[in-house]
Protein backbone atom coordinates (compact mmCIF):
# COMPACT_ATOMS: atom_id res chain seq x y z
CA UNK A 1 0.00 0.00 0.00
CA UNK A 2 1.21 3.78 -1.39
CA UNK A 3 0.36 6.84 0.13
CA UNK A 4 2.13 10.48 0.12
CA UNK A 5 0.42 10.75 3.55
CA UNK A 6 1.28 8.82 6.34
CA UNK A 7 -1.70 6.19 6.53
CA UNK A 8 -3.72 6.51 9.55
CA UNK A 9 -4.24 3.39 11.52
CA UNK A 10 -7.98 2.18 10.43
CA UNK A 11 -6.54 2.30 7.06
CA UNK A 12 -3.59 -0.01 7.97
CA UNK A 13 -5.61 -1.78 9.82
CA UNK A 14 -8.02 -2.81 6.99
CA UNK A 15 -4.11 -3.88 5.13
CA UNK A 16 -3.83 -5.83 7.66
CA UNK A 17 -7.55 -7.54 7.38
CA UNK A 18 -7.09 -7.61 3.78
CA UNK A 19 -3.96 -9.65 3.55
CA UNK A 20 -3.33 -11.46 6.75
CA UNK A 21 -4.22 -15.00 5.73
CA UNK A 22 -1.60 -14.21 2.56
CA UNK A 23 0.93 -16.50 1.47
CA UNK A 24 4.54 -15.87 2.33
CA UNK A 25 5.86 -14.97 -0.95
CA UNK A 26 9.69 -16.15 -1.07
CA UNK A 27 11.38 -19.60 0.84
CA UNK A 28 11.22 -19.43 4.87
CA UNK A 29 14.94 -20.61 6.11
CA UNK A 30 16.56 -18.28 4.13
CA UNK A 31 18.36 -17.06 6.96
CA UNK A 32 19.97 -19.85 7.99
CA UNK A 33 23.02 -21.36 6.10
CA UNK A 34 23.75 -20.02 2.97
CA UNK A 35 21.27 -17.97 1.25
CA UNK A 36 20.22 -18.89 -2.97
CA UNK A 37 22.65 -17.10 -5.18
CA UNK A 38 21.36 -13.58 -6.47
CA UNK A 39 20.00 -12.53 -3.22
CA UNK A 40 21.38 -9.66 -1.70
CA UNK A 41 22.62 -10.94 2.25
CA UNK A 42 23.28 -7.81 5.03
CA UNK A 43 24.27 -8.52 8.15
CA UNK A 44 25.30 -6.04 11.51
CA UNK A 45 26.08 -6.42 14.73
CA UNK A 46 27.06 -4.40 17.67
CA UNK A 47 27.15 -4.28 21.26
CA UNK A 48 24.60 -2.66 23.40
CA UNK A 49 25.17 -3.43 26.97
CA UNK A 50 26.69 -5.71 29.77
CA UNK A 51 25.11 -8.27 31.86
CA UNK A 52 22.05 -9.79 32.45
CA UNK A 53 20.47 -6.48 33.03
CA UNK A 54 21.10 -4.90 29.55
CA UNK A 55 19.88 -8.49 28.13
CA UNK A 56 16.86 -8.25 29.59
CA UNK A 57 16.40 -5.01 28.87
CA UNK A 58 17.30 -5.99 24.68
CA UNK A 59 14.72 -8.51 24.70
CA UNK A 60 11.47 -6.37 26.44
CA UNK A 61 12.61 -3.48 23.84
CA UNK A 62 12.38 -6.04 21.25
CA UNK A 63 9.09 -7.47 22.21
CA UNK A 64 7.86 -3.84 22.67
CA UNK A 65 9.43 -3.31 18.88
CA UNK A 66 11.53 -0.54 20.05
CA UNK A 67 13.62 -1.16 17.42
CA UNK A 68 11.49 -0.65 14.73
CA UNK A 69 10.13 3.24 16.05
CA UNK A 70 12.00 5.51 13.91
CA UNK A 71 10.31 8.40 12.51
CA UNK A 72 10.36 6.74 8.97
CA UNK A 73 9.68 3.53 9.78
CA UNK A 74 6.89 2.38 12.79
CA UNK A 75 5.11 -1.21 13.42
CA UNK A 76 1.93 -0.72 13.60
CA UNK A 77 0.08 -1.50 16.88
CA UNK A 78 3.17 -2.24 18.76
CA UNK A 79 1.51 -2.77 21.87
CA UNK A 80 -1.11 -5.41 20.34
CA UNK A 81 1.55 -7.45 18.12
CA UNK A 82 2.65 -10.20 19.59
CA UNK A 83 6.05 -11.70 19.29
CA UNK A 84 4.95 -15.35 18.48
CA UNK A 85 5.12 -17.43 15.44
CA UNK A 86 2.38 -16.79 13.42
CA UNK A 87 1.88 -13.09 14.20
CA UNK A 88 1.71 -10.51 11.64
CA UNK A 89 4.04 -7.60 11.81
CA UNK A 90 2.60 -4.56 9.73
CA UNK A 91 4.74 -1.32 9.34
CA UNK A 92 4.66 1.63 7.14
CA UNK A 93 7.87 3.40 6.31
CA UNK A 94 8.65 6.61 4.17
CA UNK A 95 11.22 6.63 1.49
CA UNK A 96 11.45 9.58 -0.77
CA UNK A 97 8.37 11.25 0.22
CA UNK A 98 6.01 8.10 -0.01
CA UNK A 99 4.50 5.90 2.33
CA UNK A 100 4.36 2.39 1.78
CA UNK A 101 2.95 -0.01 4.28
CA UNK A 102 4.08 -3.46 4.40
CA UNK A 103 3.24 -6.75 6.38
CA UNK A 104 5.88 -9.63 7.42
CA UNK A 105 4.75 -13.35 9.42
CA UNK A 106 7.02 -14.32 11.89
CA UNK A 107 8.77 -17.81 11.10
CA UNK A 108 10.27 -18.10 14.30
CA UNK A 109 10.93 -16.84 17.94
CA UNK A 110 14.11 -17.77 19.47
CA UNK A 111 15.12 -18.11 23.59
CA UNK A 112 17.82 -20.15 24.28
CA UNK A 113 20.80 -20.85 26.47
CA UNK A 114 23.45 -23.03 24.96
CA UNK A 115 25.78 -25.56 26.74
CA UNK A 116 28.25 -22.28 27.72
CA UNK A 117 25.48 -20.46 29.17
CA UNK A 118 25.26 -17.87 26.16
CA UNK A 119 21.63 -16.59 26.13
CA UNK A 120 19.91 -15.76 22.72
CA UNK A 121 16.12 -14.06 22.06
CA UNK A 122 15.18 -12.96 19.07
CA UNK A 123 12.28 -13.60 16.38
CA UNK A 124 12.48 -14.48 12.41
CA UNK A 125 9.79 -13.18 10.36
CA UNK A 126 9.03 -13.47 6.22
CA UNK A 127 7.89 -11.37 3.98
CA UNK A 128 4.11 -11.86 2.53
CA UNK A 129 1.86 -10.89 -0.31
CA UNK A 130 1.70 -8.17 -1.58
CA UNK A 131 5.08 -7.08 0.16
CA UNK A 132 7.60 -5.27 -2.78
CA UNK A 133 10.35 -7.41 -1.68
CA UNK A 134 10.86 -11.49 -0.96
CA UNK A 135 12.94 -12.08 2.07
CA UNK A 136 13.41 -12.86 5.18
CA UNK A 137 15.09 -10.95 8.76
CA UNK A 138 16.07 -12.54 11.81
CA UNK A 139 16.60 -9.88 14.54
CA UNK A 140 18.84 -11.16 17.38
CA UNK A 141 20.17 -10.15 21.10
CA UNK A 142 22.80 -12.26 22.61
CA UNK A 143 24.09 -12.23 25.70
CA UNK A 144 27.95 -13.67 25.58
CA UNK A 145 28.32 -16.07 29.05
CA UNK A 146 32.14 -15.82 28.65
CA UNK A 147 32.53 -12.40 28.52
CA UNK A 148 29.33 -10.89 29.67
CA UNK A 149 28.44 -8.60 26.62
CA UNK A 150 24.93 -8.06 25.20
CA UNK A 151 25.57 -7.81 21.36
CA UNK A 152 22.04 -7.41 18.83
CA UNK A 153 22.46 -8.54 14.97
CA UNK A 154 20.32 -8.38 11.80
CA UNK A 155 20.50 -10.64 8.94
CA UNK A 156 18.30 -10.48 6.58
CA UNK A 157 18.10 -12.18 3.07
CA UNK A 158 16.05 -10.49 0.08
CA UNK A 159 15.42 -9.41 -3.16
CA UNK A 160 12.83 -7.28 -4.77
CA UNK A 161 9.80 -9.05 -5.83
CA UNK A 162 8.10 -6.08 -7.85
CA UNK A 163 9.02 -4.65 -11.10
CA UNK A 164 9.28 -1.18 -9.75
CA UNK A 165 11.44 -2.37 -6.94
CA UNK A 166 14.10 -3.94 -9.49
CA UNK A 167 13.48 -0.77 -11.12
CA UNK A 168 14.65 0.94 -8.11
CA UNK A 169 17.11 -0.72 -6.71
CA UNK A 170 19.10 1.78 -5.87
CA UNK A 171 16.58 3.55 -3.45
CA UNK A 172 15.54 0.35 -2.03
CA UNK A 173 19.07 -1.05 -1.28
CA UNK A 174 19.80 2.54 0.23
CA UNK A 175 16.52 2.06 2.01
CA UNK A 176 17.67 -1.23 3.27
CA UNK A 177 21.12 -0.40 4.31
CA UNK A 178 19.66 2.58 6.72
CA UNK A 179 17.39 0.68 8.45
CA UNK A 180 19.62 -1.79 9.70
CA UNK A 181 22.41 0.84 11.90
CA UNK A 182 19.05 2.59 12.53
CA UNK A 183 17.28 -0.34 14.09
CA UNK A 184 20.37 -1.34 16.29
CA UNK A 185 21.22 2.00 17.51
CA UNK A 186 17.06 2.76 18.71
CA UNK A 187 17.22 -0.41 20.26
CA UNK A 188 20.87 0.71 22.27
CA UNK A 189 19.03 3.50 23.05
CA UNK A 190 15.92 1.64 24.62
CA UNK A 191 18.37 -0.46 26.67
CA UNK A 192 20.21 2.48 28.08
CA UNK A 193 17.17 4.39 29.18
CA UNK A 194 15.86 0.78 30.59
CA UNK A 195 19.45 0.33 32.62
CA UNK A 196 20.51 4.05 33.23
CA UNK A 197 17.13 5.86 33.45
CA UNK A 198 16.47 9.14 31.63
CA UNK A 199 19.48 11.77 30.77
CA UNK A 200 18.49 14.91 32.54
Amino acid sequence: MYSLRKPSTDTVDRFVRQHSAGPFNSPTGLTEGTPPRRWFVDEIETIVGVGTEAFEAACAALRRWEHMDLNWFRVHRPNETPMERGAIVAYSTRVLRTWMTFACRIVSVIDEVDRTGTRRFGYVYGTIEPHAAQGEERVLVTLDARTGEVHASIRAVSRPARWFTWLGLPVARRAQRLFKPAALAALAGAVRRQTTGPTR
